[in-house]
């Protein structure tokens, strides 16, 4: 049994791969450093010992660090770190230094190579919206990095006294295009921001490469983003547990 985790910002996903089947995905909210040791107890305590453990980590050292004296307390068992390769499972690097790739990046573009097999582009809505784009070859062509839609609140909050005191009050929920409160406003234009560069970067970059791209969505604030969004898209949710599966087997 491996056990395949996604150390995100703000969250933890896991699974276990045994013989090429998955047990259901489990989510919980990223705990502080202090908290680590009873959350991975509750998380994993009851499982046997796996074969190994593979780990794709965003969320820094000190997390992975956390983790890593967990598992060797009580499996004596290192997690492996997904770190990207100028290529893997038929995904080419396109970074010029291919470790500077995020490994959820990496991980996300190898599922999307493994499940479609044509040019795709990923977006990924998360803390920060990562915008990834590979060939129907399997090369991937590049990618852009965007403030996700809570950083892009919170900078507004922070650097702005005026708007930061007028959302004291509650907000009215109003969903119209044009809000009424200035909490709504904040919440709908932030939204609207995250849309529109999205929308924008895939029709530049497939009328650039003269080819339809297929549109892969993953990360928090899919479901958030995705009803607002030109074109039809793939919802994978579990993306970058689907690349680390899809690595797991290649080893």
């Amino acid at each position: 049994m491996i056990l395949l985790l996604d150390l995100g910002n703000s969250r933890v996903k896991w699974t276990t791969l045994s013989r090429g089947k998955r047990t259901q995905t489990r989510t919980a909210a990223s705990p502080p450093i202090e908290t680590w040791a009873d959350f991975a107890k509750q998380a994993w305590g009851r499982l046997r010992a796996p074969a190994k453990i593979l780990l794709c980590n965003v969320a820094g050292a000190a997390q992975a660090a956390a983790l890593r004296e967990w598992t060797l307390q009580r499996w004596q068992i290192e997690p492996r770190l997904l770190v990207a390769q100028a290529t893997a499972c038929g995904v080419r690097n396109a970074y010029t230094l291919p470790e500077r790739l995020g490994a959820d990046r990496w991980a996300a573009l190898i599922a999307a190579r493994a499940q479609w097999h044509e040019a795709a582009c990923i977006v990924d809505a998360g803390t920060a919206i990562t915008i990834d784009v590979m060939d129907a070859e399997g090369s991937h062509l590049g990618g852009l990095i965007l403030p996700g839609i809570e950083l892009m609140r919170r900078s507004l909050l922070e650097r702005s006294e005026a708007i930061r005191l007028a959302t004291d009050t509650p907000a009215q929920g109003d969903n119209r295009l044009l809000a009424r409160d200035t909490r709504d406003g904040v919440d709908g234009g932030t939204l609207y921001a995250a849309v529109a560069a999205i929308d924008r970067i895939i029709a530049d970059t497939s009328a650039a490469l003269n080819t339809p791209l297929t549109r892969i969505i993953t990360g928090g604030d899919a479901q958030t983003v995705l009803p607002l969004l030109a074109g039809p898209y793939h919802h994978a949710p579990d993306l970058v547990l689907d690349g680390l599966a899809v690595i797991a087997e290649e080893k």
